[in-house]
């Protein structure tokens, strides 16, 4: 891929993300076949490889908004490849080598299972990440301070995580304990229930982490963290958000 398309597309790319952060709320369900977009029209043809960790409502409006915003912002110019990871983690990376392999130019990962595969397969073609939360937590990047740098950039879906911790004490004032749930198999989520357990033992709240490894290990750690406790519902994550709906567990301390 030579340099003068690179730099085309990226300047391109930099009205689609100032337009994806209004898209992605609002957005239809993302169909999932392959070649979404159309190679019609005047211009210069680009390759976007799109690899979604799983079918869910907010990832695929993610991932429409992107579609949408793309090809607004060069009509008739963009191919899509939408891959969907059906929720393996390992089937991200061979989504991911297979845009390498095609020379596609730019990724998309969609959710941070999806974005670590990016990084192991590519340090040329650029990337960009959405429905991430963290991007230092996800690459394993030391003094992040908001610059990801090389070919990897994105958008972030963190939430105030103090806010959070203030919204438990005000919602469930009389719990002592609370339960945290998080999935062990995503960075993510481990950084944001050791965050909010911080808050919380900062206001005299003892937090205790419940950990999962998926969907399906789910129903144990809820029983444990409600048993003893008032229980939050699991810190978000592309796997918490599929498992569960919102809850709230009534305080037992």
């Amino acid at each position: 891929m030579n340099t003068k398309r690179i730099i085309s597309l990226v300047a391109s790319l930099a009205l689609v993300l100032s337009l994806s952060v209004g898209l992605t709320g609002c957005g239809d369900k993302a169909a999932q076949d392959d070649n979404q977009g159309s190679t019609d029209g005047e211009g210069t043809k680009y390759t976007v490889g799109i690899c979604q960790l799983v079918q869910h409502e907010a990832l695929d409006a993610a991932t429409q908004g992107f579609i949408d915003a793309l090809n607004e912002a060069l009509p008739g110019q963009v191919e899509f490849q939408n891959k969907n990871a059906s929720g393996d983690n390992a089937n991200c990376s061979t989504i991911v080598n297979g845009f390498v392999s095609d020379g596609v130019d730019l990724i998309m990962a969609n959710a941070t299972p999806a974005l670590q595969a990016a990084q192991s397969a590519t340090n040329e073609i650029p990337v960009l990440g959405t429905s991430v939360t963290e991007y230092g937590v996800a690459l394993g990047l030391t003094d992040f301070s908001g610059t990801v740098g090389g070919n990897i950039s994105g958008t972030s879906d963190l939430a105030p995580l103090d806010q959070q911790a203030d919204m438990i004490v005000e919602w469930m004032p009389d719990a002592k304990k609370v339960g945290l749930l998080y999935c062990s198999a995503e960075a993510n989520s481990q950084y944001q229930v050791d965050e909010v357990q911080k808050y919380l033992e900062a206001k005299g709240v003892t937090a205790t982490q419940y950990a999962f490894s998926d969907s399906n290990d789910l129903s144990s750690p809820v029983r444990r963290a409600s048993a003893p406790a008032a229980a939050w519902p699991p810190c978000p994550s592309a796997t918490t958000t599929l498992a569960t709906p919102p809850v709230r567990w009534p305080s037992r301390s």
